[in-house]
């Protein structure tokens, strides 16, 4: 009988055991998960057969574990390395999203912003033509076949003559190209005005991005115009009119940052996104970087402290969602659609390796390319400039090539840990944090947070058919990811 490749590694029997994690929720409940995230909850008695390799004892078994390739076969092992690669699909297709700052000017000040802000009479922090045209020749240098151009600031609507500027000459270079583009645009609304939507609408550009803290008395401590007057009556009142007057034309969501103030209102943030028609709500963690470095001690919180107000917040839009009121959390989407689909969900602040690089590239006001939309307050994380760089130089760059190492998760612990095919880490946020790119992780909030949300969010795909139900709809219905 002619040999195989694999033939040598089935010396023994006819499968060898896949790398695996335990998690054991309780006596007769043990969750297993491998590198290529498949994952199984087995009893005791099979994880004991498991374990001592004894799993064609049952015939059964031997079957599930081989599906889904917790043990390997000559019939199935090309089939798990299709799927390792599948997971890993964003590493072959070159950066997709492209974050351009036309402007480091700002018209507000909130106190945990990461950008390194200007105020809104500065002069010299604006991109002009030449810059933005080399930035849009140069993004389209990436293999991907579809790119997302993204406009960040400063508010990028201090200076929408180039974001207009941008769109036009990138749908010009992508008809040349054969290339698709679509467009995102994150403004804080409060400069936002009739000539500028409607300018939007006719580039048909695909979604718009703002943030909103949770009601009034929360989001004008948070997000203030330079002036200290809270900037939420604004807010609020576009996200009406845009939602109202121009729904069908653009993709409008927004996120709220929880800080201190935040914790005790979990409730009333998700009412506040319900009351204004938000099907979804992101209750991100705040981020100890930037200004909310300074001010950590009055707006930070310790990791149990978020945990406690997002699983509040969890079964509390739970609750919403069987009162028959759509609104899901986007966070659990993200880490649900890693746990659930064979593909990554592209999500680049959550994902191995990071999407530095691979999966994103910023681009500032003078043509300065960084690593991503965390790094552009380092100087430590610039690659080049649009101007003086090759393509290839980026992609060469030591310190590009160090962010793609760092962030594969290929440490003891993270190779211990029964999360790992689910999780993420930014390799900027410990720089900040804790002055080095390789993390600490027992001094990592993120590790903490992330491990507990996949923990909670198994927990109940496992045990709660009712929750399982209501979870397997949010990811159904949300198509921000892949």
């Amino acid at each position: 009988m002619p040999q195989t490749l694999y033939d040598s590694a089935f010396l023994d029997k006819n499968y060898v055991t896949n790398y695996y994690n335990v998690y054991k929720f309780d006596e007769d409940h043990y969750l297993i998960t491998t590198d290529h995230a498949a994952w199984v909850v087995l009893s005791k008695e099979e994880y004991d057969l498991l374990r001592l390799e004894r799993v064609e004892e049952d015939p059964n078994l031997y079957r599930s574990l081989k599906e889904v390739g917790i043990i390997l076969t000559n019939d199935n092992i090309k089939d798990v390395i299709k799927l390792y690669a599948e997971r890993n699909h964003f590493l072959f297709r070159g950066p997709s999203l492209h974050i351009v700052v036309p402007t480091l000017r700002c018209n507000q000040k909130c106190i945990y912003c990461h950008s390194s802000v200007e105020p809104s009479n500065a002069k010299g922090y604006d991109m002009d033509e030449e810059t933005a045209k080399a930035i849009v020749d140069f993004i389209f240098k990436s293999p991907t076949k579809t790119l997302c151009i993204e406009f960040q600031g400063g508010d990028c609507l201090l200076n929408f003559s180039i974001v207009e500027f941008i769109i036009d000459y990138a749908k010009d270079v992508a008809k040349k190209k054969k290339k698709k583009v679509v467009f995102n645009l994150v403004t804080n609304l409060t400069l936002m005005n009739e000539d500028i939507v409607k300018s939007l609408s006719k580039r048909k550009i695909m979604g718009i991005s703002t943030s909103l803290d949770g009601p009034k008395h929360i989001h004008d401590k948070t997000r203030k115009y330079l002036n200290g007057r809270g900037s939420y009556d604004d807010v609020v009142y576009w996200i009406k009119r845009i939602k109202d007057e121009w729904k069908y034309h653009f993709n409008l969501n927004a996120l709220c940052t929880v800080t201190k103030y935040s914790l005790p209102y979990v409730k009333e943030m998700v009412d506040e996104y319900i009351s204004l028609g938000f099907n979804r709500i992101f209750l991100r963690p705040l981020n100890n970087i930037g200004f909310a470095k300074k001010t950590w001690n009055k707006i930070g919180y310790t990791p149990e402290e978020y945990l406690v107000f997002w699983k509040e917040g969890i079964e509390y839009i739970i609750k919403q969602n069987v009162e028959g009121k759509e609104i899901h959390e986007f966070m659990s989407v993200i880490f649900l659609k890693k746990i659930l689909q064979k593909y990554d969900p592209l999500f680049v602040d959550i994902q191995s390796p990071c999407g530095a690089g691979i999966g994103q590239l910023l681009y500032t006001y003078n043509g300065d390319i960084h690593t991503c939309d965390e790094g552009k307050i380092f100087p430590e994380f610039k690659l080049g400039n649009v101007k003086t760089s090759r393509y290839t130089d980026i992609f060469k760059n030591k310190t590009l090539i160090s962010m793609i190492d760092i962030s594969s998760r290929q440490n003891y612990l993270c190779d211990n840990c029964p999360w790992n095919p689910y999780c993420g880490i930014c390799p900027i946020y410990t720089y900040a944090a804790q002055g080095s790119v390789v993390s600490k992780l027992s001094m990592d909030d993120k590790c903490k947070i992330y491990k507990e949300i996949i923990r909670t969010l198994f927990q109940k795909l496992i045990f709660s058919r009712d929750d399982r139900k209501i979870l397997l709809e949010w990811v159904k219905k949300d198509t921000i990811l892949t």
